[in-house]
């Protein structure tokens, strides 16, 4: 299944520097700061990295926690945006609940990606099609630039059509 073209759009909006760094900077203005971006993003999978600088760091020499939680929680909503997108129906989304695991110190470059689009698509369309309320666990991963993993995160985001 492809995109449609408000899906199509919107990931092209997302995925470049300019526009989204105007939309952070605007609605997100943590995440701008911080300096979180998208790499990718596609039906299935979206990709955030952020970078260990000053601003964001903690007195441990690591990473602050809600600066991962941020870069997590963005790889797993542009999913959730980006599957909403597809209906015309005015559709609130809401994150509900959020856990994190943390393995290792966050240095360096990290990168969380979520693989659960599939996930959005199908509980979307129910939602949409019986307008009952749903939700979805997404599951984000952070990896720093040897490969190891950093840091897990699980959201729920729930859907109701209005």
């Amino acid at each position: 299944m492809s995109l449609s073209k408000t899906q199509q759009e919107l990931q092209k909006r997302m995925l470049s520097p300019f526009k989204f760094g105007l939309f952070k900077a605007t609605k997100l203005p943590l995440s701008f700061l911080v300096g979180i971006k998208i790499k990718e993003l596609s039906e299935f999978s979206s990709t955030t990295i952020v970078n260990y600088k000053f601003l964001n760091s903690n007195p441990f020499k690591s990473m602050y926690f809600a600066v991962l939680s941020m870069s997590a929680e963005l790889s797993t909503g542009a999913l959730a945006l980006l599957s909403v997108a597809k209906y015309t129906e005015s559709i609130a989304v809401l994150v509900i609940e959020s856990n994190g695991k943390f393995h290792k110190k966050a240095r360096g470059k990290i990168k969380f990606t979520c693989a659960d689009g599939e996930k959005f698509k199908e509980s979307l369309h129910r939602c949409v099609k019986n307008n009952e309320p749903a939700t979805v666990i997404a599951e984000s991963k952070g990896f720093n630039s040897n490969g190891e993993l950093v840091c897990e995160y699980k959201f729920t985001w729930s859907f109701k059509v209005r």
